[in-house]
């Protein structure tokens, strides 16, 4: 079992991502476990086409006593037809109410919960996408990587200073971690987002860093549309470009030619400065 976290910028487009990615994997004959770590609790909305109830909302009602909760109140399989007999199974951690508790506990007691009813033996995927928060970088939010349990983070991110300076931030845990628990950085996932001479900017990040791009996405309105009615560009339109790119990064994502990297973070000063003469 191959277990992956994409971490980037709120609105960076990252659950777009894993959604179009867990669909394109499924479709290439592959079980997928989708964990949406946000407290929004929306990761997996594209795949369900309805929200869902999150585990932490399932443990409160449970008074956190485990051996009363079914694995079928927290985990929900994909109801959509996926070719070549894969599935998509989607959980939410979801969180506390605005300005009460952290965040990030909702991701920890989520993975435990997984842990403790043994969801995975059970349901035996193929590849486990934990969709992260990454705006913020604390002990719950990088669980996934302090833990072990992401063998490879991928980053989603754009040319944009906010975005890559939150790419160092999560560099930074990777680094952290990477004799302790394994952590290893499997590349840049771009999402572009219009500015001038951005592929060169995102290029010359991954060299700086020691990693990778993976894929480079256009803006694209269809993708966009789809998402507006809970989809993924996949159930309407198959064969379009935005479909084929999502399949290729599906495939690259599982594809073991590449040896993840320690990355090599800058300070955001370090960052700063690089980055400003690309757009002065």
């Amino acid at each position: 079992m191959k277990q992956i976290a994409l971490y980037g910028k709120g609105s960076i487009g990252k659950s777009t991502v894993a959604t179009h990615v867990a669909y394109a994997l499924a479709n290439q004959g592959h079980r997928v476990f989708l964990m949406g770590c946000d407290p929004m609790g929306d990761s997996t909305h594209n795949l369900l086409h309805k929200y869902t109830k999150p585990i932490l909302d399932v443990l409160t009602e449970h008074d956190f006593e485990y051996e009363d909760i079914e694995v079928a109140e927290i985990v929900h399989r994909s109801p959509l037809p996926f070719e070549n007999g894969g599935s998509v199974y989607c959980a939410e951690a979801g969180g506390p109410e605005p300005g009460v508790g952290c965040g990030g506990k909702g991701v920890i007691e989520a993975i435990n919960t997984l842990k403790r009813l043994e969801v995975f033996d059970e349901l035996q995927p193929d590849i486990v996408i934990y969709d992260i928060l990454g705006d913020v970088v604390c002990g719950g939010f990088s669980q996934p990587i302090r833990d072990g349990f992401a063998e490879e983070t991928y980053l989603v991110t754009s040319g944009e200073l906010e975005a890559l300076y939150q790419a160092v931030n999560v560099m930074g845990a990777v680094n952290r971690f990477a004799k302790r628990a394994g952590a290893k950085l499997g590349g840049l996932i771009v999402n572009l987002r219009g500015l001038e001479r951005e592929e060169q900017i995102i290029n010359d990040f991954a060299a700086k860093t020691d990693t990778r791009v993976l894929a480079v996405l256009p803006f694209s309105q269809l993708v966009k549309e789809c998402g507006s009615e809970a989809k993924t560009v996949f159930e309407d339109h198959p064969d379009s470009t935005e479909a084929e790119k999502y399949s290729r990064l599906a495939e690259q994502v599982m594809a073991s030619d590449y040896e993840p990297t320690t990355p090599h973070p800058m300070s955001f000063e370090e960052l700063y400065e690089w980055w400003c003469p690309y757009v002065n």
